[in-house]
């Protein structure tokens, strides 16, 4: 199998054979979420003026997504699994406001380690806290309109570049990727990491690629500059992702612990624990078109 790593939509226009595309923080990790809470199908859209034509059509779906950084007009949700209510931090929901805290407490009960702080949570050998969890049945049945312009034009792009399959993989379903790419056996692989606004480099992106990479090769996740700090004094097993991906805190997640209540409600910190729960969900996001030509997304069970 040829594996190429790839990133940002230039990387995407690149793609071939059996794509992978990576958006951790958070457009792939919220649709995991709104998946393992009981939705059926999901409408990724780039603009406001698509999802209106969508919901035209689909009346009953619930629209969710940002623009720039605040939830978009007419949104019910924005781009955030805890404020959608999909996902549970240490067995709490979300109540509806955002939690007031000071920069004295961002950093209360985690752990401090030679690469800075972190939190060790459960993953294979790892325990810790806060535990992660999707709410079941929260939206049984129900159809969404994701307004993603990010996730989007990565998908645009790679159809364009000719991809023969593309599905969606953030950190909390990669090993269900690695699985589904196992089960396919495609002579070609492309695993994009999206990034920021599908621009610049975004390290959990990057992380998550070599992750799936390292699950399929059975080798080392080997350092780079696209990656977290952590890597420039150490090299980690597979095996390891949860101790990397809680790394990102202070090194590409900082963003979800800006303690001014305004910026809380649009990253809280409760998402930057949700997008990093590795391997949370065994199942991988396909993305199709409908008979009228409509691109959605659904989930699929991984396989060996």
């Amino acid at each position: 199998m040829k594996i190429r790593v790839l990133k940002t939509i230039e990387g995407a226009k690149e793609a071939e054979g059996l794509t992978v595309l990576i958006d951790v923080f958070r457009a792939f990790s919220l649709e995991c979420y709104l998946f393992a809470a009981g939705a059926r199908r999901i409408y990724p859209v780039k603009d406001l003026e698509e999802a209106r034509a969508i919901a035209a059509v689909h009346a009953d779906c619930i629209l969710v997504g940002e623009e720039g950084d605040a939830k978009a007009d007419g949104c019910r949700y924005g781009d955030s699994p805890w404020q959608t209510g999909a996902g549970r931090v240490a067995g709490r929901s979300y109540d509806g406001k955002p939690d007031i805290f000071t920069a004295d407490n961002i950093l209360d009960g985690l752990a401090v380690g030679p690469e800075g702080p972190f939190i060790p949570r459960r993953h294979k050998g790892f325990d810790g806290t806060p535990g992660c969890a999707a709410v079941p049945g929260l939206f049984e049945g129900r159809d969404f309109i994701h307004l993603t312009g990010t996730g989007s034009s990565a998908i645009l792009t790679a159809e364009a570049a000719g991809a023969d399959e593309i599905i969606a993989a953030s950190l909390v379903n990669a090993e269900a990727a690695a699985k589904h790419i196992l089960t396919g056996n495609p002579r070609s692989l492309s695993l994009v990491a999206v990034g920021k606004g599908g621009l610049e480099n975004a390290k959990e992106d990057t992380l998550c690629a070599k992750y799936i990479e390292s699950l399929l090769t059975g080798e080392t996740i080997m350092g780079e500059d696209a990656l977290p700090r952590i890597f420039r004094t150490r090299i980690f097993e597979s095996g390891q992702i949860q101790l990397i991906a809680d790394a990102l805190l202070t090194d590409g997640g900082e963003e979800f612990f800006n303690p001014d209540p305004e910026w809380q409600e649009v990253y809280p910190r409760q998402d930057f624990f949700l997008c990093t729960a590795c391997d949370l969900f065994d199942f991988v996001i396909r993305i199709r078109r409908d008979e009228k030509g409509i691109l959605y997304a659904e989930p699929v069970p991984a396989s060996v």
